[in-house]
Parts: structure tokens; sequence; C-alpha cells
């Protein structure tokens, strides 16, 4: 089985990393797409451990190359024909990827809501839906703003809790101190919010390199 870490343009070596199993990260060029790989004698299994022998292989790469697009875990060929038929017939889609995520960083956003007091009794279904509804309002009202600094955004649809906002900015390196800059604005525009900023990440969830 081959197994695929990423899709990469203008790359400029291989990181010194071990990959799933102690397997070294491969360079396999197929239709002009660098792709780094490495060879497996079967399935691999979502541990912990191969979950994160992945991420840290793709992690690695990022300063390697001018665009990079990660693939998802689990994401295998049988051989090399398998792959390279699969890599062309995606070929223009992999290009068009490339293009939007080069020379950029995705940064995360997660945004938690108030802590209710536990003695505050329960509400009305009438008042929890209102109070939901409102958090969807802020929650789309923070992204919208938060997006005006990236060069694209995504946001994850949160969970029922105290979730306002879990989302993804795909931004230019160079402006992350604009993007730190707007979400300081914002946390002193929203004090009872907790915000949490992760990254700069490989660009995951612009990627889109998940089918088989």
């Amino acid at each position: 089985m081959i197994h695929i870490y990423a899709i990469a343009e203008g790359l400029d070596g291989l990181p010194e990393v071990e990959g799933i199993q102690g397997a070294p990260p491969e360079r396999f060029r197929c239709n002009g797409f660098d792709l780094v790989v490495s060879e497996q004698g079967a399935e691999v299994e979502p541990t912990e451990q191969a979950v994160l022998a992945h991420a840290r292989v793709v992690e690695a790469l990022l300063p390697l190359a001018e665009a990079l697009l990660p693939a998802r875990f689990g994401v295998a060929y049988e051989d090399e024909a398998a792959l390279e038929e699969a890599v062309q017939e995606r070929a223009a889609k992999l290009s068009e990827s490339l293009a939007r995520v080069r020379g950029h960083v995705e940064l995360g956003v997660r945004i938690i809501g108030e802590e209710r007091p536990e003695s505050e009794p329960p509400a009305t279904g009438r008042a929890y839906l209102e109070a939901r509804a409102a958090e969807t309002r802020l929650g789309s009202e923070l992204h919208e703003s938060l997006a005006a600094h990236a060069d694209a955004a995504t946001r994850a649809q949160p969970p029922d809790g105290r979730v306002v906002l879990a989302s993804a900015y795909l931004v230019d390196p160079n402006t992350i101190p604009s993007f730190l800059g707007a979400v300081e604005k914002l946390k002193e525009q929203h004090p009872r919010l907790t915000f949490a900023v992760t990254g700069p990440w490989p660009p995951y969830s612009f990627a889109g390199v998940d089918a088989q």
C-alpha cells in the first residue's frame, strides 16, 4: 500500500522525520506533482501513533514547499499504477487547490461562550432555542469579521454547548499579525467569550485531498 502524506509544489527536499511505522517519506513524481508518500505492508490502522506520525510529516513539509495540500489520514493506494490513475483524474482540481493554498497557512479559531452557573435553573424550550439562535448569529458575525482578514475561511457547525465558533482561515504568513490583532479587538468587544487561536498549520481545511 502507498500511503499519501501530501501533494506539493516547489518541494525543496524531504523532511528528516520518520513516517508511519518508521518508514521514511519518499517523493513520487506524477503528472507534474510531487507526492510525498511511504510504502506500507498493509492498510494503516488509525492508531494515535500512526495519526501523529502522519501529522508530523505534513507539518515538516510546510516550510519545504511553495504550496502544500495535506492528505487526509488514510488516503492510500494499492500500487503506483492506481495512484497515478487517481492523480491524473484529479489533476485539474489539484492544480486549482495548489494555486489557492500557495504561500498560505491555516489558522484555527475556537470561541467559547460564557459558562452557565450550576445554580441557574434550566431554561424553557423556547428560551433555549432563542439563546441558541442568538449564539448562532453572534458566531456568524464573529466569523465574518475574521474572514475579512483572510483569503479564505471555513466554519464548522459547532456542537451543542458553549461553542460559539469553530473555524479555520487561510492566511498569508505576513498577515498573521494583522489577523491576531483582529482577534484581540474582538476579545475586547466580547470580554465574556473565550478565544483560542491555533497554528499556523498546513492548510488542512482547504486541501481537499481525500478521494480514493
